[in-house]
């Protein structure tokens, strides 16, 4: 998995574990809730004093936002997204469920 993926990754999972949207969690850390997004999808790299800011606000070391190897663990992996489909509602669902239906049939 490329580096900055995982590391995306493992910024939205401990955002998610505080029950923080992009946006919010931009404003506690002073930048722009597109740059929370690129991050996370691993498009941007976020600087030194910005990843301090990210783990500052969740609370972690910064070396424990380099703690992400259990993302390429499959059964993480399937927690993960029967977890995010509990939280779905039935028109979200039915929008996944085609989406999924047209990548693998």
């Amino acid at each position: 998995m490329d580096i900055k993926k995982a590391l995306g990754l493992r910024i939205k999972e401990l955002r998610h574990k505080k029950g923080l949207t992009q946006e919010e969690f931009a404003d506690l850390i002073n930048v722009a809730p597109r740059h929370i997004s690129r991050i996370e999808n691993g498009i941007n790299t976020p600087s030194f004093e910005t990843l301090n800011r990210i783990a500052r606000n969740l609370g972690v070391e910064i070396k424990e936002l380099c703690n992400f190897q259990h993302l390429s663990d499959i059964e993480f992996i399937k927690e993960d997204i029967n977890n995010i489909i509990s939280t779905l509602n039935q028109d979200e669902l039915i929008i996944v469920y085609k989406i999924l239906n047209s990548l693998f049939r």
